[in-house]
């Protein structure tokens, strides 16, 4: 089995290629059908895939079934998006074997997350296998792979304190708010979606004071439901510009493939928002948690406006790093624990053509010794064939039994293709 990953994130690529490269919405499922389906003259990339695409990450997970098909991953990222390869490929992190196990078992403990130990992540990983199955690009390797690695995470979240402090993007937003504002007290807060990101804002919101809060959405319904639960007030887009021009803090975290708010739009709505006040100094603080970006990035050149995005929680995130740092040597123990379970089934998969194979030459054989001894006994009732057909099903299993065992264990240990090469030549077996 080939295991490889071919990706980017937040540690070796900016917001702006992380979200050229994103895969949302209806996107998703016909990238993964791409991936492992015959594409003109083409054969299917890879035999199973994962497509894990958050914020922070745009990661291809996939078993092949030749060596060498992370080039061609990357070309697909290239046609898939449209963006020559020259313009991201610098920032790649490219994985094979163990390594990809390892890279998936810290991702999913939040060990690879902007914010260290983010609550999101594990319920992230868990979502992209669960798309892949819908697909039907989600195998027996990649499910094994994917349920190790969440296990991982869970042992990771109920071992250590990781998760203490703002442990996600959501609550670093709100806090980069409360450090930039001094106080959220009497603070009116528009947050623009009505998903799991603003649910957790909301959350953090009230915690740290703020009380009027309004949730803007597309369809009003999801928005009402948010509100009802956070004693906020719900708007359409339709409102947007009354609640922009009411805001002191806009939190937007859509899952829109292009920005929805652009300069002119927070122009009028911060002069507006003067006129109200009758206060020249009125500013607004804008902060764009989604990938691809909400905002247009040109909306910073405002006088009276800052800009942030998920790029920007480092300030928050650096002081509570050096604390959890500490807490992250024993959760990559644990993720290194769990993790290797899977790299010995994997490494236990070295064994298995050699084993089918010897399997197959074995039952030829026997089927052949088999129709030749019944030729020398004439006259045998059907239950007497039966007894010598299942008396040398018997003997064959049972002579290979412990050897396959033997051989299974030894390639759990990395063993795999020194077996394999002994059982070829004591078997004579010619291909694997």
């Amino acid at each position: 089995m080939k295991l490889i990953m071919v990706g980017l994130d937040h540690t070796t690529a900016p917001v702006v290629i992380r979200e050229r490269l994103a895969f949302n919405g209806s996107l998703l499922p016909d990238a993964l059908k791409q991936l492992t389906s015959r594409q003109g003259d083409r054969r299917p990339i890879l035999s199973e895939a994962v497509i894990l695409s958050t914020c922070n990450r745009v990661e291809i997970y996939g078993v092949a079934r030749e060596a060498h098909k992370e080039r061609e991953v990357v070309r697909f990222l290239s046609e898939f998006h449209e963006i020559p390869e020259e313009q991201f490929a610098h920032c790649l992190l490219i994985h094979t074997g163990e390594a990809v196990s390892r890279h998936l078992g810290q991702t999913a403990a939040g060990l690879r997350s902007l914010v260290l130990g983010e609550a999101q992540i594990q319920g992230q990983v868990r979502t992209a296998a669960e798309e892949a199955q819908k697909v039907g690009t989600l195998g027996p390797g990649l499910d094994r792979l994917f349920r190790n690695a969440i296990t991982s995470g869970k042992r990771v979240r109920h071992e250590t304190t990781l998760g203490q402090g703002a442990a996600s993007v959501s609550q670093a937003g709100v806090e980069l708010a409360r450090m930039r504002l001094g106080s959220l007290e009497g603070v009116s807060v528009a947050l623009i979606g009505s998903g799991e990101v603003s649910e957790l804002a909301a959350q953090n919101l009230l915690a740290n004071g703020a009380r009027n809060l309004m949730i803007v959405n597309r369809t009003l319904a999801n928005a009402e439901k948010l509100a009802e639960r956070y004693s906020a007030r719900a708007y359409s887009f339709d409102n947007l510009h009354h609640v922009l021009s009411h805001a002191d803090i806009v939190i937007s975290s859509t899952a829109a493939p292009t920005t929805i708010l652009h300069r002119d739009q927070i122009a009028d709505a911060l002069q507006a928002k003067r006129e109200q006040c009758g206060d020249q100094q009125q500013e607004m603080l804008l902060i764009d948690l989604a990938v691809p970006r909400d905002i247009d990035e040109d909306v910073a050149e405002i006088p009276g406006v800052y800009l942030a995005t998920v790029d920007d929680l480092r300030e928050v995130i650096s002081h509570t790093l050096e604390l959890r740092n500490a807490v992250a040597a024993i959760a990559e123990r644990i993720v290194e624990e769990e993790m290797e379970k899977f790299n010995a089934w994997l490494r236990s998969q070295d064994a298995l053509p050699i084993l089918s194979t010897m399997r197959q030459q074995a039952e030829t054989l026997r089927s052949s010794e088999v129709e030749r001894a019944m030729r020398r006994l004439n006259d045998l009732s059907p239950e007497q064939q039966s007894v010598i057909e299942a008396f040398s099903h018997a003997l064959v299993n049972k002579l290979l039994h412990h050897p396959t065992l033997r051989v299974k264990s030894a390639a759990a240990q990395g063993e795999g293709q020194r077996y394999a090469m002994i059982l070829r030549d004591l078997f004579d077996i010619e291909t694997i």
